[in-house]
């Protein structure tokens, strides 16, 4: 499948060429040429990029997801009806996607003309943040996912979605654990609740061994709306393994702010980093940026997080994070150390 390329203008497709560190995307004029069937106008001269860009990214095979267009690019006879027989599609009936951190070894970098290790990608809107951007933490949950090792076939054996029951509840799994993480044969044993399974706890993942970390894997979920990308749809940015340390600095953070969740505002890029076996990767790096200030949007933040508060989150493609872990070289003994972090991607 050829790759896709970062929409600039309607120009023949063509191979994929060396990037620079931003993109701006189409014009709005062009993005509505290219819907009306009329030839799309001349680039005007622009002045230089700024420090932050955030690049939409379109397959060649597919028309762009309805999800990246606003509403000024809709021909003007079809605006009054925006979003019209969308009515009964709440948030319990949509899977929010997942923001990607890409890795050296992440798919996603064959499939799309411009992204980058260090990049994040919004795979829902197809959408690119090839530098620091802002964001706002909706809503944050904690789970638990026991994972079947990778070398017999990977894939979630057992979760924990609100952090405390196990479903399934009962049972014991018998499997063999990942050469990189000693290739023994080891059974776990379930439990109504984490806590009484023990699997979160040291020494689990390998009874012969005290020192193996623990069977069951924590995740920290934070649901990100973007400020400065209103059109854009909300996604989940997850931490787990490698990155549970920058997500727990992230908590200690946010608890710092008598702000509610909602109301703060943060810078999210990348950092280099290394895991337990010397490789690097590409880690989360999360920075204040003050609080938000439009009333407007402060409410609409803060209703967005009592639906998410009452119904909890449905989050697309969660059994992704494992090959995701994997793209970073993590194992299972990369649980989250307190080492520094590298030099920043961007």
């Amino acid at each position: 499948m050829p790759k896709a390329s970062a929409k600039k203008t309607a120009a023949p497709a063509r191979k994929p060429a060396p990037q620079t560190a931003s993109r701006p995307a189409a014009s709005k004029a062009q993005q509505a040429a290219q819907h009306q069937g009329r030839p799309a106008p001349k680039d005007e001269p622009r002045p230089e990029p700024a420090p932050r860009a955030q690049v939409p990214a379109v397959r060649r095979d597919a028309p762009p997801p309805a999800t990246s267009a606003s509403v000024q690019n809709l021909p003007a006879f079809m605006r009054q009806d925006a979003d019209v027989g969308k009515e009964n599609i709440g948030s319990q009936d949509i899977e929010i996607p997942r923001l990607k951190l890409m890795q050296g070894l992440s798919p996603e970098l064959q499939d799309f003309d411009g992204l980058k290790a260090g990049f994040f990608f919004h795979p829902a809107a197809e959408f690119i943040f090839d530098a620091p951007f802002r964001a706002v933490p909706i809503f944050m949950d904690q789970r638990y996912i026991l994972w079947r090792p990778r070398d017999a076939g990977g894939g979630i054996l057992a979760r924990a979605d609100d952090g405390i029951h196990w479903s399934p509840s009962s049972g014991e799994f018998t499997v063999q654990l990942d050469k990189k993480d000693g290739g023994n044969t080891v059974t776990w044993k379930m439990a109504p609740t984490v806590q009484q399974s023990g699997l979160a706890n040291w020494g689990t993942m390998n009874a012969t061994d005290p020192n193996s970390p623990p069977a069951a894997t924590l995740m920290y979920n934070f649901l990100l709306a973007f400020p400065d990308e209103p059109d854009l749809m909300p996604a989940v940015l997850s931490f787990q393994r490698s990155s549970i340390k920058m997500g727990r600095r992230f908590n200690t953070k946010l608890k710092t702010v008598r702000a509610p969740i909602f109301g703060t505002v943060w810078q999210f890029g990348s950092v280099q980093d290394s895991n337990s076996r010397g490789q690097d990767f590409f880690n989360v790096d999360v920075r204040s940026a003050g609080l938000v200030e439009d009333e407007a949007l402060y409410q609409q933040y803060r209703a967005m997080y009592e639906t998410f508060s009452a119904k909890g989150l449905s989050i697309k493609d969660i059994e992704g994070l494992q090959s995701e872990e994997d793209a970073a070289g993590a194992s299972n003994n990369d649980t989250g150390g307190e080492e520094a972090a590298g030099t920043p991607r961007y």
